[in-house]
């Protein structure tokens, strides 16, 4: 069932012991949404832990400080930034229980008992901003951290065509609630380690044009991610930008071995092309200009000709080639 802002805030304020489920290989949505409703339930009274799958990369540990770690028995599943359970790779049978989704995404299956969804939204963590308005909690400079990390990484650093005013009137409200935005978008945007480094390096020697050039594909094969040190899931999953920076390309395209017979195929487009159309092929989704999708039990060659086959059709219907 579809709810609003209101609706939302009267849920959060009549239960407890929230969950809050964050999607795998978490991105600073996500981790924003989650640590950003986990701090306000908590200083509304409430119970409330943030949870993810995966590993959460160091760079975002200073999320953190928005919530305390409290130990009690969950009754109420969240999901935040979460389109499909799917995506929740070892908690999706939690997901499956979820009482509410937050989230921004067209793609979202509404699988929650309640979904409050805005497509509109740049980034989830804007509407998690709104509800922590409705319930009434005064944001602080870590809350603000978390929105504002959420706002920047999603329309990375306010680039990209998802950027709206509303976008930008609550980033600058998280700055006067005191958000930390130098380091955060040094942090996010600028710093890299040896190993990410490396990594680039490695994946661009993989590149492959087709279409004229118009589609740009990179590999990163198991072998190549385990072979560098100091890496993590977020220096991997960054390498899905890379594509779409080549002049000329309209379609960028990183493949990802995320274990054996199991790829990660992520989609980057120029305003001309709406990617989420082509990872739906694949059982995907996401944005216009950003998606994703995932293959199994095949190689990862086969799941590049595939997206690649799908994207040469999508350039041809736009008129491109």
């Amino acid at each position: 069932m579809r709810i609003d802002i209101k609706e939302a805030a009267e849920f959060l304020r009549e239960n407890n012991n929230y969950l809050i489920l964050m999607h795998a290989s978490p991105d600073g949505d996500t981790l924003g949404c989650g640590t950003a409703l986990c701090g306000a339930l908590q200083r509304l009274g409430k119970n409330a832990k943030a949870v993810c799958p995966d590993e959460i990369p160091h760079k975002f540990d200073y999320l953190f400080d928005a919530c305390e770690n409290q130990d009690f028995e969950p009754e109420t599943v969240i999901c935040v930034d979460v389109a499909d359970t799917k995506l929740l790779g070892d908690m999706k049978e939690l997901g499956d229980k979820a009482k509410l989704c937050i989230d921004h995404h067209v793609s979202n299956v509404e699988y929650a008992e309640k979904t409050l969804l805005d497509p509109q939204s740049a980034a989830a963590c804007e509407i998690i901003c709104e509800v922590i308005k409705e319930l009434g909690i005064s944001f602080d400079a870590a809350l603000a951290n978390s929105i504002y990390t959420g706002a920047a990484t999603d329309t990375g650093c306010f680039k990209f065509s998802n950027t709206t005013p509303k976008t930008h009137r609550i980033a600058a409200e998280m700055i006067e609630h005191g958000a930390d935005f130098v380091n955060i978008n040094y942090v996010m945007f600028d710093l890299k380690t040896p190993g990410r480094l490396e990594l680039e390096q490695q994946a661009m020697k993989t590149i492959r044009y087709y279409a004229n050039g118009h589609i740009a594909v990179i590999f990163a094969p198991f072998s190549m991610i385990s072979s560098i040190e100091g890496i993590d899931s977020d220096d991997i999953g960054l390498l899905a930008s890379m594509p779409r920076k080549i002049q000329g390309v309209d379609i960028g395209i990183c493949v990802k071995e995320k274990k054996k017979d199991e790829f990660k195929v992520s989609i980057r487009s120029s305003e001309k092309i709406d990617c989420a159309k082509i990872a739906k092929q694949f059982g995907g989704g996401g944005h216009e200009r950003a998606s994703g999708c995932s293959f199994y039990g095949t190689t990862i060659d086969y799941a590049a000709a595939k997206v690649v086959e799908e994207s040469e059709e999508a350039l041809r219907k736009a008129g491109i080639i």
